[in-house]
């Protein structure tokens, strides 16, 4: 028989976020006892002290904050979000401090990830999910349909894969963050045109992805927690913003929708599939109305949606970290 607990919820991130900031406001209003805890924090002013015996099957111990004495055993769920990087004591060499944050990130991610909890969603999951082309299959098995794409540093299978698919755009694998000059950069999806195919220059330094340009009606952003779907279509209303919306936030303007039945059906096969609990799902629907999903993102900003078109999503995210 399952011990009963009343619900504990850790909130792993930074205070002032505005997803975990929603979602703490969410269960204050009912009543549920939650903390805040940000990998960063540790261990200049978040300590750790679990300990696993053979008369326990899980770990035992606290997290300890200035404030609060979080018990590792009565932690019943944990909403993950944006957690920082440890920050480490000053005076470190290099070696030193990347030995220390090695350990920091294991151990204390270690344990969290360890807890046999409720999860929206689990740190190895994310990680998994981050990875684009193994996301990219996984979208397509789930029966969504993606843009053709290539992934490669050869300028002539860029070449070759536009005589074969037409316009391109090209976008960032991984974060698309440029930190330079102590400052950092946001890199924006672009359309690759033809005049540029002739001269790659560099592009044998790394891995790109290439994907066939989808003409747009609308996109779509589908905030998807658990089977609860929060559809919303965002008009692009300047070139800029055509290509990739981030890239002009004044010239969106938003729409709730629908989704056709196949679309909802896929994302939550692709939940399933990647033991996700949460996920955005950027979606162009082209001037036949047919979906096609570019990405999901299962750490995504949903704070503004939210509130531009008042959507409950806080609330199905406290839902799904206190259900029975």
């Amino acid at each position: 028989m399952t011990e009963h607990r009343d619900p504990l919820v850790l909130v792993v991130g930074i205070p002032e976020d505005w997803s975990a900031a929603a979602v703490g406001r969410e269960l204050d209003a009912r009543g549920v006892r939650r903390h805040v805890v940000n990998v960063g924090d540790f261990p200049l002013s978040l300590s750790l002290g679990a300990e696993l015996t053979p008369d326990a099957e899980r770990w035992r111990g606290s997290l300890l904050t200035a404030e609060h004495d979080v018990p590792l055993h009565e932690v019943t769920a944990v909403y993950y979000g944006k957690p920082t990087e440890p920050v480490m004591p000053a005076g470190m060499s290099g070696p030193e401090l990347r030995f220390s944050r090695a350990q920091a990130r294991v151990g204390l991610g270690g344990v969290l990830a360890s807890l046999p909890v409720r999860w929206v969603s689990h740190p190895s999951a994310l990680a998994d999910a981050a990875y684009k082309p193994r996301q990219l299959a996984t979208l397509a098995q789930a029966g969504l349909t993606v843009p053709p794409t290539l992934i490669t540093n050869d300028a002539d299978a860029v070449r070759e894969f536009a005589e074969r698919f037409g316009e391109l755009i090209v976008k960032p694998l991984a974060e698309p963050v440029v930190y330079e000059s102590g400052g950092e950069a946001l890199v924006y999806t672009r359309r690759l045109g033809r005049d540029e195919l002739g001269s790659l220059d560099g592009i044998e330094v790394t891995a790109h992805l290439v994907q066939q340009w989808q003409p747009k009606w609308f996109e779509a952003r589908v905030t998807a927690v658990g089977d609860r779907l929060f559809p919303v279509a965002i008009h692009a209303g300047s070139e800029k913003a055509l290509i990739d919306w981030r890239s002009d936030y004044d010239a969106l303007t938003y729409e709730v929708i629908d989704v056709p039945d196949h679309v909802r059906a896929g994302i939550v096969r692709y939940l399933d599939a990647a033991g996700l609990a949460f996920s955005a799902f950027d979606f162009v629907v082209g001037p036949d109305r047919t979906w096609t999903c570019l990405e999901a993102n299962a750490v995504a900003a949903w704070g503004w949606l939210a509130e531009e078109c008042d959507l409950p999503i806080a609330a199905a995210i406290a839902d799904a970290l206190i259900e029975e």
